[in-house]
C-alpha cells in the first residue's frame, strides 16, 4: 500500500509538472501562430505599401530623382516581402553608381545610401574606370580636363591602373607627366607621356625596365640637350633612343628629295 501511494503521488507530480509546462508552452505557440498569421496578412500585395523612399549621398552626376524612379520600378511587393537584394541591384546598373546599402525603416519607408563613381581615367574609347579598376560606361560620356587614358581589355582593367598609379607617383618629383597607359593584345605596354614622348615597355621584366628608364631619363637630357621622342626598353642589355631633332632632320631632308615646297 505505502509503495501504491508513493506512485500516485509521483503520478501526481508529475501531472502538475507538466500542466505547468503546458500553462508556459500554450501561450507562445498562440503568439506564434498569431504572429504567423498577422506576417501573412501584411505581406499580401497591396497590404503595407512602401510609402517613402529616402536617399542620401553627394552627386555630381547622378540624378536622385532617376535613383527614385528606378528603385520604384524595382519594387514588387509590400514593405515586409520586398526583395531588397533587387532594389540595390536595380540601381548599380546605373552607370554612375559605386555602392548601394539599402534597409527597411518601419513601417513604410526604404532608406538608401548611393555612393557616385569617382573617375580615375579614360578607359579606351568609350568608358570611365574608377581607382579600383571598375570600368564604366556612363551616357554621353562627359568631357573632363586633366584625366589621362588608359587602355586595355575589361578584364585587364585592375592591372592598367594599378601599373600607372604606381608610374605616376614615382614620377611626382620631376617633369614627366603620364597622359596614356596602353596595354595590348600581345601584353606589351606603352606609356604615352604629356611632352610627347612614348616609352615602349615590351611585356617582360617591366618594372625593371621601368625603374632603369627613370633612373637614366634624367641623364639622357643632362648629356644630350634634347627631349627624346621615343625611349625603346625592350632590349636584353640596353635600350634605344629615337630624339625629336633627329625626327625633324629627317622631315626635312624627305621634303627637300620630293621637291615638296
Amino acid at each position: 500500500m505505502a509503495r501504491r501511494r508513493k506512485q500516485d503521488r509521483r503520478a501526481s507530480q508529475g501531472a502538475r509538472r507538466w500542466g505547468r509546462v503546458a500553462l508556459l508552452v500554450l501561450p507562445l505557440l498562440v503568439l506564434g501562430g498569431l504572429g504567423g498569421f498577422a506576417y501573412h496578412y501584411l505581406s499580401q500585395p497591396g497590404r503595407m505599401p512602401v510609402r517613402e523612399i529616402e536617399i542620401t549621398g553627394e552627386f555630381t552626376w547622378l540624378d536622385q530623382a532617376a535613383i527614385e524612379r528606378q528603385v520604384a520600378a524595382a519594387i514588387d511587393g509590400g514593405f515586409l516581402d520586398l526583395d531588397l537584394q533587387k532594389v540595390r541591384d536595380s540601381v548599380l546598373r546605373m552607370p554612375w553608381v559605386d555602392q548601394v546599402s539599402v534597409r527597411r525603416v518601419w513601417p513604410d519607408r526604404l532608406q538608401m545610401h548611393v555612393t557616385e563613381q569617382v573617375p580615375l581615367a579614360y578607359w579606351n574609347q568609350d568608358a570611365l574606370v574608377n581607382l579600383d579598376g571598375v570600368v564604366f560606361r556612363p551616357k554621353p560620356l562627359p568631357r573632363l580636363e586633366g584625366l589621362p587614358h588608359l587602355a586595355g581589355s575589361d578584364a585587364m582593367a585592375p592591372q592598367v591602373v594599378a601599373f600607372y598609379l604606381r608610374l605616376h607617383a614615382r614620377l611626382l618629383e620631376g617633369p614627366l607627366r603620364v597622359s596614356r597607359v596602353s596595354l595590348d593584345r600581345r601584353n606589351e605596354w606603352r606609356v604615352d607621356f604629356a611632352d610627347g614622348m612614348v616609352l615602349l615597355l615590351g611585356r617582360e621584366a617591366v618594372e625593371q625596365r621601368e625603374r632603369t628608364f627613370l633612373r637614366v631619363y634624367p641623364q639622357l637630357l643632362a648629356q644630350m640637350r634634347e627631349r627624346p621622342a621615343r625611349v625603346d626598353m625592350r632590349y636584353a642589355h640596353g635600350f634605344a633612343v629615337r630624339w625629336r631633332e633627329q625626327d625633324e632632320k629627317q622631315a626635312m631632308r624627305l621634303k627637300a628629295a620630293t621637291g615638296d615646297s
